[in-house]
């Protein structure tokens, strides 16, 4: 633990900026769990269909079954800090519990909630073969996007949320597939806002802290993306084909004296979560994840080339018409 003890300052603190929760718009499951509460398990039902009927005969037998599936949590979190009295005061209380709980939060609890169900929702469409290897531009962007809707939209386009990164909004802020026009709806007195927020009654989400939006993490100390992980590109994310469930999250503040833990303040906390995709609503997550540079085909180039192509049309109609 490192300790920078007060000079002279104004109390103020320079730490990073974070997007909040960003899987909050999926919404958070009520689910029984059983198994001494590590787990719970979702029942479904199945029935053949009609058959032709004979006239004068008995009714065609058909058939019921239930398949009951056990999902089983395992992203049981937690850390303690412990703050001596004096650095406390010693710090000018920049090692205030309040100042500790607030940048721990902020800068690790809601980036991995987020990372870890990115991920394993991007495994869940690997795992389904509904994940695609693309290097996205503005010339495809716009039909990749819908391409991956489409088997989806039977969720219904108040029910999908897509997420995207920053280079995909950007992209899609500039796609060539469509025309646009900027209206005084678009432009305040000195503002433009041209991000894409909804296609066709989707909504979008731009995830523009790009180290939670990954395929794959170690999580041993805090989050990391692994050797192994590609950079995602986008989700498409059905709400009821998600379960998102905390099942703990405690938080408990001590002065000194009230532990046994030394002349310390002391700051615990314990989150216990998880995330599953529905396996008979699997078909709703779909996504899309960044190339490597080595895996880039012919074709990805030849798509830059019609973007550099695009620019400079642009370019050269802005020349005439500045003539």
């Amino acid at each position: 633990m490192v300790v920078n003890y007060i000079t002279k300052d104004n109390g103020q603190l320079d730490q990073k900026i974070n997007q909040g929760l960003l899987t909050s718009v999926l919404g958070n499951s009520q689910v029984d769990l059983v198994n001494g509460g590590k787990s719970f398990t979702l029942t479904t039902i199945s029935t053949s269909g009609f058959q032709n009927h004979k006239r004068g005969g008995a009714f065609n037998d058909g058939t019921v079954e239930n398949e009951k599936k056990v999902y089983t949590m395992s992203q049981d979190r937690d850390v303690a800090f412990t703050i001596d009295k004096q650095d406390v005061d010693e710090t000018n209380y920049d090692l205030a519990i309040a100042n500790i709980s607030r940048t721990f939060l902020e800068e690790h609890v809601s980036p991995e909630v987020d990372a870890y169900r990115f991920a394993k929702l991007a495994q869940a469409a690997k795992a389904n073969d509904a994940l695609s290897e693309d290097t996205i531009t503005k010339s495809n962007v716009y039909s990749k996007i819908k391409s991956s809707i489409l088997p989806v939209r039977k969720y219904g386009p108040a029910n999908i949320v897509v997420f995207v990164s920053s280079a995909v909004m950007d992209a899609l802020e500039q796609s060539t597939e469509f025309t646009r026009s900027i209206t005084n709806q678009n432009v305040g007195q000195t503002a433009l806002d041209s991000r894409v927020t909804s296609l066709d009654g989707v909504q979008i989400v731009e995830v523009w802290d790009e180290g939670r939006f990954f395929t794959e993490y170690d999580f041993t100390n805090g989050f990391q993306p692994t050797a192994a992980a590609s950079q995602i590109n986008f989700l498409v994310v059905a709400k009821p084909a998600v379960i998102q469930i905390v099942k703990e999250n405690a938080v408990y503040l001590f002065e000194p004296g009230q532990h046994t833990s030394g002349d310390n303040y002391l700051y615990q906390n314990r989150l216990y979560h998880d995330l599953f995709v529905v396996n008979s609503k699997k078909d709703g997550v779909a996504a899309s994840v960044a190339k490597s540079s080595s895996q880039k085909s012919s074709t990805d180039k030849g798509s830059e080339t019609a973007d550099a192509k695009a620019n400079d049309t642009e370019v050269k109609a802005d020349d005439k018409s500045g003539k």
